[in-house]
């Protein structure tokens, strides 16, 4: 049994990415609990929840969900999805707008030295970030959440990252850092979106006076600020460069404390979205996973200062757990009609 739960949790963690805390776990699985109940199917959980079979007693069909991939998919498109450089390299090929990313195998690891040439890939690397100009952005080329996402400003920093990615990852990709104005999470389902939100990172207001730390320091001595979201902010504040923190921006300036939108990292979530741009990321979302062959993933787009709209990642794996943390029963109720509408149609039912 103790050898099933650590295959079946290391290889959920190795799709999506990183464990979440077990409340939020929990959340995910009372929503599958209880949709199951609802529509009369039975529910069975396995390896301390990590594997999930839902299944219709009437016509014996199964729905089963491996960490937070369901099984609608198949199973190369949910490979594909892993990989930030393969998608890349599918979505180009369609067409489909979004970041590039240049893949590369680390020298060391014993399942990939031999697809590289004996002169290995440290001057390939240093000929694409030349190209690509600092910044640029290293990440592993599985992951998710924002781990080991890595912004290098320098040389230094690049070689830094590669070493730290390589230290545990059999690869790593190498994209542009872009100037995002916004990042939204498009939920699709059988080429129709089903729910958008945008994500919303941590700021500072400038007042002309105070450099963004001191502001920091201001947001941070508030008794009446909420515990979370303090922790968030000064883990964001912590990635911050001196001279980042030492500007002073001008009155009624926005300054974004984190680079990345990731909710788990701190960002929250506004279902507020212009109805133009709306109308665009229900057309380019759905074109990322059909390109893909995905049935029920979420597209991650950004909208990028002189470029416009850009996919930046395709999940597989559905993920909704900060969304429930932070909007509580409304964030619940949208996890249970779009977990459900996937679930009922893995199962053969339209209603």
């Amino acid at each position: 049994r103790t050898r099933t739960h650590v295959h079946a949790r290391a290889g959920a963690l190795g799709r999506c990415g990183f464990g979440m805390p077990p409340s939020a776990r929990k959340a995910f699985v009372d929503t599958l609990r209880r949709l199951a109940s609802d529509n009369g199917l039975e529910f069975l959980a396995l390896s301390k929840d990590w594997i999930i079979q839902i299944s219709d007693p009437q016509t014996g069909r199964l729905c089963s969900i491996f960490g937070y991939t369901f099984d609608v998919n198949p199973a190369a498109a949910v490979e594909i999805c892993t990989e930030k450089a393969a998608t890349s390299l599918v979505l180009d090929k369609h067409k489909v707008a979004n970041i590039n990313h240049s893949v590369f195998l680390n020298p060391a690891h014993e399942m990939t030295a031999e697809y590289l040439p004996r002169s290995g890939c440290w001057a390939e690397i240093q000929k694409l970030v030349g190209e690509l100009g600092f910044p640029v952005v290293l990440k592993p080329l599985k992951g998710t959440g924002g781990l080991d996402v890595i912004k290098a400003t320098c040389w230094r920093e690049v070689e830094a990252a590669v070493q730290h990615i390589f230290s545990h990852e059999y690869g790593l990709a190498v994209s542009p850092y872009k100037r995002i104005v916004d990042e939204y999470r498009c939920f699709c389902l059988d080429e129709k979106v089903e729910l958008i939100y945008r994500k919303i990172r941590s700021t500072v207001v400038g007042d002309g006076s105070r450099s963004v730390s001191a502001l920091l320091a201001g947001l941070l001595a508030d008794p009446a600020a909420d515990g979370k979201a303090l922790s968030a902010l000064a883990k964001a504040a912590a990635a911050l460069s001196p001279e980042e923190l030492t500007r002073v921006p001008a009155v009624g300036e926005c300054v974004p404390v984190q680079w990345k939108h990731n909710l788990g990292q701190g960002a929250t979530a506004s279902f507020d979205v212009r109805p133009e741009l709306r109308e665009q990321l229900m057309a380019l979302a759905p074109r990322a996973a059909s390109a893909i062959g995905m049935r029920f993933c979420s597209v991650d787009v950004v909208e990028v200062e002189q470029e416009g709209l850009l996919v930046m990642e395709v999940n597989s794996g559905v993920m909704m757990d900060s969304l429930i943390a932070q909007l509580g029963d409304e964030g619940a109720a949208l996890a249970t009609r779009l977990y459900g509408a996937a679930v009922l149609k893995a199962l053969g039912r339209t209603t």
